[in-house]
Protein backbone atom coordinates (compact mmCIF):
# COMPACT_ATOMS: atom_id res chain seq x y z
CA UNK A 1 0.00 0.00 0.00
CA UNK A 2 1.18 3.08 -0.96
CA UNK A 3 1.96 6.20 0.92
CA UNK A 4 -1.01 8.58 -0.32
CA UNK A 5 -3.36 5.30 0.24
CA UNK A 6 -2.44 5.25 3.76
CA UNK A 7 -2.35 8.81 4.26
CA UNK A 8 -6.39 9.22 2.61
CA UNK A 9 -7.77 5.74 4.64
CA UNK A 10 -6.37 8.04 7.68
CA UNK A 11 -8.00 10.88 6.81
CA UNK A 12 -11.79 9.37 6.18
CA UNK A 13 -11.41 7.40 9.36
CA UNK A 14 -10.40 11.21 11.43
CA UNK A 15 -13.07 12.67 9.61
CA UNK A 16 -15.76 10.07 10.33
CA UNK A 17 -14.73 9.66 14.05
CA UNK A 18 -14.99 13.91 13.94
CA UNK A 19 -18.84 13.52 12.47
CA UNK A 20 -19.72 10.99 14.85
CA UNK A 21 -18.19 13.07 17.99
CA UNK A 22 -19.30 16.46 16.54
CA UNK A 23 -23.28 15.06 16.49
CA UNK A 24 -22.68 13.29 20.21
CA UNK A 25 -21.91 16.51 21.72
CA UNK A 26 -24.33 18.96 19.93
CA UNK A 27 -26.55 16.12 21.59
CA UNK A 28 -25.51 16.85 24.82
CA UNK A 29 -25.48 20.91 24.43
CA UNK A 30 -29.42 20.23 23.20
CA UNK A 31 -29.99 17.77 25.66
CA UNK A 32 -29.21 20.31 28.80
CA UNK A 33 -30.17 23.28 26.86
CA UNK A 34 -33.94 21.57 27.44
CA UNK A 35 -33.26 19.81 30.47
CA UNK A 36 -33.79 15.85 28.67
CA UNK A 37 -31.25 13.34 29.83
CA UNK A 38 -28.92 12.05 26.89
CA UNK A 39 -29.27 8.67 26.54
CA UNK A 40 -33.05 8.30 26.62
CA UNK A 41 -34.28 7.21 30.58
CA UNK A 42 -34.67 8.65 33.17
CA UNK A 43 -31.44 7.70 35.87
CA UNK A 44 -31.98 9.52 38.90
Amino acid sequence: MTLMKKRIIIVVIVAIAGVILGRLALRAFLNLMVGGSLFGGNFL
